[in-house]
This record gives C-alpha cells, sequence and structure tokens, in this order.
C-alpha cells in the first residue's frame, strides 16, 4: 500500500500524481505499478466509469474537478496536493517497471538533483518500438514540487539546469511503459483532444500560418517518424505508429489554420502548385 515505506524521511517521500478521465480499464495496472510510493493522488475528471472508485480501491486520494482538454495545468494544481517533495507525475496509460521503481526510490535520496527524466517506451497496437527514439523517449516525471512548474504549452516540459537533472540511462529495466494507441479510435481522440489545444497555444504564441512553415513541420515529422526511425524495421505496426504520428503534426497544423481565420493567400497558392509540380 502508498505510503507505508519505513525509509521515507523528510525529502525522501515520493507522491504518485494521476490525472484521469473514463479510463478505469488502464487505470488498474497503472496504480498496481505504483504500490511502493508513499502517496497516490488521482485526480479525476468528471469520470463516468469507475475510475475513481478503482482509485479509491487502490488506496488513493481522489480529487474530483471538471475537466480540460490538456493535462499540463492539471499538473500543477495536483502536485500542489500532495504531501511529500517529490513528485512522480504519470498518465493512466503509463505503468512504472520494478526496475524503474527501485532506481526512482534511490534518486529520491539524493540532494543534488531537482529531477529525472524517464526512459518511455511508447507502446502503440500492442508493439513495443525498436527505434531509441520511441522505445526509449526521455520524459521529465520525477521531480521536487518546490523547485518547478509545468509549463502550460500543450507538450511540453518543465526547464531544468543540467547540472540538477538525472536522466536514466536508456535500458528496458528503467522504462516507463506507456500503453499509447490500442487501437485507432484512441489514436484519433487523442488528436482531436491535443492538436486543437496546441493550435491554439501557438496561435496565443504570436505564430502566423503560412503553407511554407506548415510543410517544414509536416516533412521534418515525416523524416523523423519513418526515416530517422526506420518504422519499416517493426514491419506493419512500425509504418502504422509513423502515420499515426504524422497525422497528429497534420491536425494540429489544420487546426492552428483554421482558428488563423482560414486564409488563402497568392504565396501560399503559388508554394502548393510549385510542389505538386515537383512531385
Amino acid at each position: 500500500m502508498s505510503g507505508s515505506n519505513p525509509t521515507a524521511g523528510p525529502g525522501r517521500g515520493i507522491s504518485a500524481c494521476v490525472v484521469c478521465r473514463n479510463e478505469a480499464d488502464r487505470l488498474r495496472p497503472c496504480l498496481e505499478s505504483l504500490a511502493w510510493v508513499d502517496e497516490i493522488i488521482v485526480m479525476d475528471l468528471d469520470s463516468t466509469d469507475q475510475s475513481a472508485e478503482i482509485a479509491e480501491a487502490h488506496g488513493a486520494s481522489v480529487i474530483r474537478r471538471e475537466p480540460l482538454p490538456i493535462v499540463e495545468p492539471l499538473r500543477n494544481e495536483l502536485a500542489a496536493s500532495a504531501r511529500h517533495d517529490w513528485i512522480l507525475a504519470l498518465d493512466p496509460d503509463e505503468r512504472v517497471t520494478p526496475g524503474l521503481a527501485h532506481e526512482l526510490r534511490r534518486l529520491a535520496a539524493r540532494e543534488n538533483i531537482d529531477a529525472v527524466v524517464i526512459p518511455r517506451m511508447n507502446v502503440d497496437f500492442g508493439y513495443a518500438p525498436s527505434s531509441p527514439a520511441q522505445r526509449y523517449e526521455g520524459q521529465l516525471r520525477m521531480y521536487r514540487r518546490d523547485r518547478l512548474q509545468w509549463p502550460l504549452f500543450p507538450n511540453t516540459l518543465p526547464v531544468v539546469p543540467d547540472e540538477r537533472l538525472c536522466r536514466l540511462p536508456k535500458e528496458d529495466r528503467l522504462v516507463l511503459v506507456h500503453d499509447r494507441n490500442r487501437n485507432l479510435p484512441e489514436a484519433l481522440e487523442r488528436a482531436m483532444r491535443y492538436a486543437p489545444a496546441e493550435a491554439r497555444a501557438m496561435l496565443e504564441a504570436g505564430q502566423t500560418f503560412s503553407a511554407g512553415s506548415m510543410g517544414h513541420v509536416i516533412l521534418k515529422a515525416i523524416n523523423r517518424q519513418f526515416f530517422d526511425a526506420r518504422a519499416w524495421r517493426d514491419g506493419v505496426p512500425g509504418i502504422l505508429r509513423a502515420a499515426i504520428l504524422v497525422n497528429y503534426k497534420l491536425s494540429v497544423w489544420i487546426a492552428f489554420w483554421q482558428l488563423s481565420g482560414a486564409p488563402r493567400t497568392r504565396a501560399d497558392d503559388r508554394l502548393v502548385a510549385a510542389v505538386v509540380v515537383c512531385v
């Protein structure tokens, strides 16, 4: 049970913070992988399934609130309710491996670090990737709550000085398993939820839409997900994973174009025509 660790002292205790909405089937294994922490807090975002009940059955404190489309602001809110100095921020579709649990407990005793970057293994359609970029994606997930805050821009991480940051080795025994997309509806729902929020953040940050900027981002995503990651080495699952990730970037830019007023300019028309001729 959480809170039963006799070695936790000042500055060493770990509070696991999970934000959840209608993910009862995924929440159970997530919480089971957190039996070693000192406290579990689940923020339930108006779930209509058994998420809150499952959290309580696993000894978690449950905070109920209305949902937001992105998780970053909620992480700060949830961390403020924690009892312990160290925060382990998780999503319901993530699981801590035993080796990672042991290492994080050891790191919590160190005084010379403020945050830990954990390698996350992104599993899509039931298949783990072979590409290091997806198999060991660095994620800042454990940190001292009095030293940093989550930025409000979607899919961004807090900035920590290198000398106060610990990066775990890229090893399977130390990964955070991310059961990301189990099927197509889940992949599409994730894009529908995050893409408009990221597009709005881009607009509020003063970015301007252009076909050239969109093309640059999409081509970069294609190169990264298909070619840098050598997606074909993982067969059909690898190709589909790459396609889903590129589609997310495209969804962000479609939403950004619409939020920008759905502009059509001569410069963009000429660029699109030139690309079609080259193809």
